[in-house]
């Protein structure tokens, strides 16, 4: 190890992989020095050491690539891509091969560890006993769950094969006291879109692109040449753009406020005014009305923009339906008895009893039983026209002719109207796309994401060839995804004024919820103001694979919040800032070195499954994840229903490879985990052993079998003639409307004089994306920047942030100026800035120190910082993670969150020079 300019401590590539120096730098953490020999190193006898290769899975990325470990002795030197594995061909990307370093990472913790001092500072530790940990968290969570379930939060990162814990450990659990609360991480990631396509399709995911036939494609928050998606990583999706570009010539867009590293992959830049792609949008939108490019059968028949709503009376805003029409809030996927106009018959008549499509009135103004309705698009004709290039213009630093040019570009090229065959099936053609994804994490970001999906219902572009998809994987029927959302918005009495835990989920604050990574801290905080029924001190924390403290906004909060909560157990690899910050309980979990599954993805068009086997035995006395909760099931006497609930996730219900029951089970957890994906292989026809041999299982789809497109087109659905599809699509939001209605009722009868003020996102309960300035604009104006952050590629969340060679590859989270911007304010490449920025709503500000990178391609008047760097440790360890934590620096709470609790990444800034010595 060498020491840098600042004289502290910096770990070399080579030092990250040579087994010498600086393993054991504290109690239970340590790299691999006094293993050395066990492992397969240096022998004494001198005996030869044997090669081996193992199948495996990337343990980093999304994707979960088949890989393959290269072994010498019981080391592993080498990761490889498995040629079977459709997806990348034998490929795997500098993450996939940085993996190693996280099996050697010396800052892998050795053994369960116990806090021996007070939370909210470094942690003291004592090592202990699998037996003893389990013991007393078990003792502890269940004296909780015995008196009420909600004392308890499943806080889960970014997980893998999540049927062991997440899935099996949280659900027995649950059934065997009642439901605790279980939170994931997507509140920080893209989960606000999630929320948008859900509500408006019934589906999981957020939009994506069928590039094997795309001609004109948008990509909007997206690094071309290395982005993703909801499942993807660092080749597949780049490579589908490439080739879309090299086959049929496909044009692409980029809407971002930095150019990023897309070069030749993208035709046009937009740098937009970050957190304003609503305003985009709907002018967008609005060209293309003016411009009549409107797909009108799929409208009229895929979705509910036909539906009569009052526009006047009691039912103001609400769809009206037949008097026998079904539960709107039980059928989320073809409610029966939604009213259209049938022009053919003169009057009003179930969606599904219209004569025929075409007789189906998409515009107009009638009249029905003495209430004035209107069809939901005539609403959104009237809306959208307030929404033109000119205004929008003013908002998102995008020229009006531009953003009229592009809508006219998009209108054209979706060809409404074509189809195409596909193996015999007449299918609608639409080769536009688009894609979005981090980038929903906005002030408004659920109804951003449904102003770019109008963008594609508009000219019909949703799940047909070339054309946008929504859905996150092989579909192959109606989930309910909806559901939740319609059951509150027609049963409002569901919705109260008092939430079951700090994610405010079903109450009033957020009837709709993405699990507020960063509010939950906030509400925590502040227990009586959101009428929460535990404070801090009475509740206990699982939290496993996830690092609030690093990637929630406003470390300062979170430490507080944490460091209060009674007990918190975390389940993880490393001594993260989170653990070292607030657990009491730290339980080592194994990295690649464990066996793990059934895992698997897809690309769009092929999916694989397989298993990730253990490189080597698990290092030290760390176990697999799975093996961890096994273990936990049983500590909390919740076992027989974790097993009940293991078949459910492993498909063995109803085969003959199903538990009867908790005794058929090994009583060895690894043995437990083996035999359970053994039988779970068996399902498939294959073994473990099959897999074993570097075998995958690839399905690849086609039409009318949950085919790629993920509709039933030219097959009986179930659904009527009017929709080929799988839902009806909503197009007039009634679902937010209505749940608007009993949040205003709610909050009028609160606490809150000013509900409004005090939580700015309940104006945003309306049926169509409705533009209102973001919060952050009420800044001073000394705040003269922009900021936005962004996810990397290369790094992923807690799994990475310590990893030497991919932050080599991203060496620092450099503050990024425009060069305008850094000659106003008189600074150079490589000199050192304050960064402040201001929270609008609590009038604080906060400030962060770096490095100033100088790029074209960034918007004037913005400042960029990525995520996953930063560190909340000491000097020796931050020489492996360099530059600030932004999320200290972005606010968190009212006025920075969604409607759907999301947190939103833009906040007005300023840069100063730091003075002194650079």
């Amino acid at each position: 190890m060498e020491r840098n300019d600042s004289g502290n401590l910096e770990l070399t590539r080579r030092d990250a992989l040579k087994t010498g120096g600086a393993a054991a730098l504290a109690l239970g953490i340590g790299g691999s020095a006094s293993h050395f020999t066990s492992l397969g190193g240096a022998q004494s006898d001198g005996a030869a050491l044997e090669y081996e290769e193992v199948p495996t899975a990337c343990w980093i990325g999304k994707m979960d690539c088949s890989a393959t470990a290269k072994k010498v002795g019981n080391r592993v030197v080498k990761y490889e891509g498995n040629p079977e594995d459709p997806r990348t061909e034998g490929s795997l990307c500098p993450k996939g091969q940085a993996q190693i370093e996280q099996v050697y990472n010396p800052y892998r913790i050795k053994a369960p560890l116990k806090r021996t001092n007070e939370k909210g500072q470094h942690g003291e530790w004592q090592e202990i006993s699998w037996d003893q940990a389990m013991d007393e968290i078990g003792e502890d969570l269940m004296d909780k769950l015995e008196d009420d379930p909600r004392r308890v939060v499943f806080q889960v990162g970014r997980k893998k094969s999540p049927q062991w814990q997440e899935d099996a450990w949280v659900t027995g659990t649950s059934n065997k006291y009642g439901s605790m609360e279980k939170y994931g991480h997507g509140a920080t990631c893209s989960d606000s879109g999630y929320r948008g396509q859900e509500l408006m399709f019934a589906t999981h995911g957020v939009s994506e692109t069928d590039f094997e036939d795309c001609e004109f494609f948008i990509g909007w928050g997206h690094n071309m040449t290395q982005g993703g998606g909801a499942h993807l990583c660092q080749i597949t999706w780049p490579k589908q753009i490439a080739d879309a570009r090299d086959d049929q010539g496909m044009e692409t867009v980029a809407i971002d406020p930095q150019r990023r590293n897309s070069g030749p992959y993208t035709d046009q830049w937009l740098p937009i005014e970050p957190g304003t792609d609503m305003a985009f949008w709907l002018a967008f939108n609005s060209v293309l009305v003016r411009e009549g490019y409107i797909d009108e059968e799929y409208l009229t028949t895929a979705t509910n923009a036909p539906c009569l709503v009052a526009t006047e009376g009691d039912k103001e805003g609400h769809i009206l339906r037949t008097d026998d029409a079904q539960d709107p809030g039980e059928e989320y996927t073809w409610a029966d008895g939604e009213l259209v106009w049938d022009e053919a018959a003169g009057e009003a008549v179930a969606h599904e009893a219209a004569s025929a499509p075409e007789n189906v009135a998409l515009e107009g103004t009638y009249e029905v039983d003495g209430t004035e309705v209107k069809p939901g698009f005539q609403l959104y004709l009237e809306h959208i026209q307030q929404y033109d290039p000119e205004w929008a213009a003013e908002i998102t630093g995008i020229d009006a002719d531009t953003i009229d040019e592009l809508a006219v570009k998009w209108g054209e090229n979706a060809k409404i109207g074509a189809t195409v065959e596909v193996d015999g099936v007449e299918i609608p053609y639409r080769p536009v796309g688009m894609h979005g994804y981090h980038v929903a994490q906005q002030e408004m970001g659920v109804q951003t994401t449904m102003a770019h999906y109008h963008a594609a219902m508009l000219v019909g572009a949703i799940d047909v060839v070339g054309s946008t998809r929504v859905r996150k994987a092989k579909y192959d029927g109606p989930k309910d995804y909806r559901q939740p959302f319609r059951d509150q918005a027609f049963h409002p009495e569901k919705i109260t004024p008092n939430p079951d835990g700090p994610d405010l989920a079903g109450s009033m604050f957020h009837p709709i919820s993405s699990t507020g990574y960063s509010q939950n801290h906030v509400s925590q905080n502040n227990p009586e103001k959101f009428n929460l029924p535990y404070e801090p001190g009475e509740m206990a924390w699982i939290v496993q694979m996830a690092n609030p403290v690093m990637m929630a906004p406003r470390t300062d909060t979170v430490v507080e919040s944490m460091s209060k909560v009674d007990t918190t157990v975390v389940v993880d690899p490393w001594m993260s800032e989170t653990a070292d910050v607030a657990a009491d309980y730290v339980l080592p979990a194994a990295t690649a070195d464990k066996l793990q599954g059934p895992t698997g993805g897809w690309n769009g068009y092929a999916d694989i499954e397989h298993i990730r086997f253990p490189s080597m035995d698990p290092l030290w006395n760390s176990k697999p994840d799975a093996e961890i909760f096994i273990q936990m099931a049983k500590a909390v006497d919740a076992y027989e229903e974790y097993v009940a609930d293991i078949n459910s996730e492993l498909g063995l219900d109803g085969t003959e490879y199903a538990y009867s029951g908790a005794e058929e089970t090994p009583d060895d957890p690894s043995e437990f985990l083996r035999d359970g994906l053994d039988r779970w292989a068996k399902t498939k026809g294959k073994s473990l052993e099959w897999f074993r041999e570097g075998n995958v299982i690839t399905n690849e789809w086609e039409v009318g079998d949950g085919n790629r497109y993920a509709y039933t087109w030219g097959m009986d659905n179930g659904y009527g003639e009017f929709n080929p599809y799988d839902a009806k699509h909503e197009f007039y939001s009634e679902t937010l409307f209505r749940l608007g209605e009993r949040v205003d009722e709610l909050m009028a009868d609160s606490k809150f004089d000013d509900p409004k003020s005090e939580l700015p996102y309940i104006q945003d309960y309306t049926a169509f994306p409705t533009w209102r300035q973001p919060t952050m604009f009420d800044s001073p104006d000394e705040y003269d920047l922009t900021l936005f952050s962004w996810h990397q590629i290369e790094q992923k969340q807690s799994r990475t942030a310590n990893n030497k060679l991919l932050n080599e590859i991203t060496p620092r989270s450099s503050i990024r100026l425009n060069p305008e911007d850094a000659d106003r304010i008189g600074v150079e490449n490589g000199e050192e800035v304050v960064l402040e920025t201001h929270d609008a709503q609590n009038d604080e500000s906060y400030q962060v120190e770096g490095v100033v990178m100088i790029q074209d391609g960034v918007k004037p008047g913005t400042v960029g910082v990525p995520g996953h760097h930063g560190s909340w440790k000491d000097p020796e360890t931050d020489a492996l993670d360099e530059g600030p934590n932004i999320n200290s620096a972005i606010p968190s709470g009212p006025g920075y969150i969604g409607l759907d609790n999301g947190q939103a990444f833009q906040v007005r800034a300023k840069v100063e020079p730091k003075g002194g010595d650079s």
